[in-house]
């Protein structure tokens, strides 16, 4: 089951700098680590603009200030990046948001069992969240998390990864960030996942 595979490969290779098609995310600047604990509560929505898919897959709102690049980088259907300054040793992984749009024949619960298995296959992977969701537009989805070590930068990373499958098409949008800076970004990213709604 590939489904997984492709969603843990965009984590890793998505947070670097990405080159492409970057436009600035209207609003106010992504939150500092006090702002990120005083924002809305997990599920809530999201203020600001609407990222919609250009194919009328998906909609998504992402974080006020963030990059949004559709130059197609790793496969994504779109990376949202969280602008880092001039030099910031936090170029070396980026926070971001990434999200994946692939065929798929297998159902959400087939999609989960065979991410469960991938994610176990990460250098130090450890599991931090596994739940089933509602979307707001009713669209059912489940969230998978985790801690884990980028074999090839040495970096110890986290992500939340929301799942779902909707008419032969799976939608994995994923968060990650360096794990010792999960904090700042663990509600930032809740709430822009769980804002996804899909095409019906």
């Amino acid at each position: 089951m590939r489904i997984g595979t492709y969603g843990i490969a965009l984590v890793l290779a998505a947070g670097t700098a990405v080159a492409g098609c970057s436009v600035s995310v209207q609003g106010i600047a992504s939150p500092e680590p006090a702002a990120a604990a005083a924002a809305p509560a997990s599920g809530s929505a999201p203020s600001g603009d609407v990222f919609a898919d250009k194919q009328h897959r998906f909609a998504l709102a992402p974080p006020p200030g963030w990059t949004v690049d559709t130059s197609g980088a790793q496969g994504t259907a779109v990376v949202f990046m969280q602008p880092q300054p001039a030099g910031s040793a936090a170029l070396r992984f980026g926070a971001n948001i990434n999200v994946l749009v692939v065929q798929s024949p297998a159902d959400l619960p087939s999609t989960i069992a065979g991410a469960r298995h991938e994610l176990r296959g990460l250098s130090g992977y450890t599991p931090t969240a596994d739940e089933a969701v509602t979307l707001h537009d009713g669209t059912p989805a489940h969230i998978l998390g985790g801690t884990f070590v980028d074999s090839a930068s040495g970096l110890s990373l986290r992500n939340v990864q929301l799942f779902t499958v909707h008419g032969g098409t799976a939608i994995v949008a994923t968060g990650t960030s360096p794990a010792d800076a999960w904090g700042s970004y663990q509600t930032v990213f809740d709430t822009s996942l769980r804002s996804l709604t899909v095409a019906k």
